[in-house]
């Protein structure tokens, strides 16, 4: 009886673990740029404004479940309805592939019903029609054991292509699908060559999860967005601080995927969590995660890859094992955060230089001199040092409607957007009342917020911008 209560235990504190990162982690994986209208024309957060006392705290947590999770690993790996789960799940390891020929199908299916390449918002230019033909032809040809392999080559050079439309800054956001691709074109292979496709697949699959969460912390505006329209997503909390532990979660996820920790455990939790988000964005996010629901299904059923051996070979003490892995997880935060933040800078110079050397008539303006003095729009801006950290700016208007569902559509006079300005350089829009900026370093800098129509012309009078500034002064 002792025992029994004893192991009842271990599974209540093992449950209460497992609901807590789900319920924590619940918009975690809403790929952002699906949902708002984000653009590499707003400015990516520089790395000073990144690591903010909120992210180091949640670094340093994060370090600790990892360390837990090492340790959790070893001592369910040892547990004998673990090792009977493990037993079960192996003999039906032979229906892997089946899985991801059918997750993949229907995602190049979708794709090419919707005019998309890979996700369902990447549509592609009317000139390259034949990318969706090419999806259809690669769809059939994972019909037939035969040419799946052909059909994996092909997932590949549909990424290579994509890169090419839509630059590979854009597509690293899809970058499992290369592992998708060599997992389907080993898949008739030897076991040796499968494993390695099942590696790779652990692999891209865990860089994917990691590199978009970066996207949380580089352009966190884009999040901000879409917990301002879904506020039930931050449980009351502090939307700085939510959307950064979102970054983290899915970043660790990702990581625990890369070095292969709790496998099985692993992949029915993120499962979970790719699910818990779709009672919030519904369709859209279901056909986005296809593969990734289908790669989570191989790692249940197929276990874990090579590099996870490799980990258990070359660290088999336990202090060792933790230490590598929480050192590893630091080093590859910071390198993909600078590789991420080099990328988006350099997107975003490029954005501005062909802006700046757009004709004049491209830079619209909506004079509203002449009309009524009583129904011209007008704002203020005020500006809250949030308790957290950063700040949080009201923008209260006269005779303006904020209408972000119908931004980059033709105008409605005095409806629109706010556009906010640091110094002169634009950071980011603005669709509603409330806005919250990020700490800043130490400096003095000039807040301006201007009134923008649908279509993003400013809205001006006698050519001056209907706009408010403030000044503000962080001290060290």
């Amino acid at each position: 009886m002792q025992k029994l209560k004893k192991y009842g235990a271990k599974w209540k504190h093992f449950a209460g673990l497992t609901v807590l990162l789900i319920l924590s982690a619940k918009p975690v994986s809403a790929h952002v740029k699906w949902f708002t209208d984000g653009s590499y024309a707003d400015r990516p957060l520089t790395i000073p404004e990144v690591v903010s006392p909120i992210f180091l705290w949640l670094l340093a947590l994060c370090l600790v479940v990892i360390a837990f999770g090492v340790w959790l690993d070893q001592r369910i790996a040892k547990s004998s309805w673990y090792m009977q789960l493990d037993e079960w799940l192996d003999k039906r390891k032979g229906s892997a592939v089946l899985v991801m020929r059918v997750a993949a199908a229907m995602l190049l299916i979708l794709s090419w019903q919707g005019g998309a390449i890979l996700a369902p918002t990447v549509i592609v230019p009317s000139q390259y029609e034949w990318v969706g033909w090419f999806q259809f032809g690669l769809a059939f040809l994972l019909l037939f054991d035969k040419t799946v392999p052909i059909a994996g080559l092909g997932i590949i050079a549909l990424w290579v292509i994509g890169a090419i439309i839509f630059h590979p800054f854009h597509m690293l956001d899809y970058f499992l699908f290369i592992g998708v691709g060599f997992y389907l074109a080993t898949a008739n292979g030897k076991d040796s060559r499968r494993l390695i496709g099942l590696t790779v697949l652990y692999l891209t699959v865990g860089f994917s999860l990691c590199w978009v969460a970066l996207e949380k912390l580089i352009y966190k505006d884009w999040s901000l967005f879409l917990v301002e329209e879904h506020p039930q997503l931050a449980m009351g909390l502090n939307y700085d601080f939510f959307i950064t532990s979102a970054a983290f979660v899915e970043f660790s996820l990702g990581f625990l995927l890369l070095v292969c920790l709790l496998q099985r455990p692993l992949a029915v939790l993120i499962t979970a969590v790719f699910f818990l988000t779709t009672l919030v964005f519904g369709r859209v996010e279901v056909i986005g995660h296809t593969l990734i629901h289908g790669a989570l299904i191989i790692f249940l059923l197929e276990g874990p890859g090579y590099v996870y051996n490799l980990l258990h070979k070359h660290f088999s003490n336990m202090l060792h094992r933790i230490l590598f892995t929480t050192v590893n997880f630091v080093i590859l935060l910071g390198v993909l955060l600078f590789a991420y933040y080099s990328l988006a800078e350099n997107k975003y110079e490029r954005k501005q230089n062909f802006l700046s050397t757009k004709p004049m008539h491209m830079h619209g303006q909506i004079e509203l001199a002449g009309y009524p003095q009583s129904e011209l729009p007008d704002v203020r801006l005020e500006v809250e040092e949030d308790p957290m950290g950063g700040y949080n700016l009201r923008i209260t208007t006269t005779n303006f409607t904020f209408t972000p569902e119908y931004v980059n559509t033709e105008n409605r006079m005095y409806n629109g957007h706010a556009h906010l300005h640091i110094n002169g350089e634009k950071v980011g829009r603005i669709y509603g009342e409330w806005y919250y900026l990020s700490a800043l370093p130490p400096g003095t800098y000039e807040l301006t917020v201007t009134l923008n129509s649908n279509n993003h012309d400013d809205y001006v009078i006698r050519g001056n911008p209907i706009e408010d500034s403030k000044i503000l002064v962080v001290k060290d």
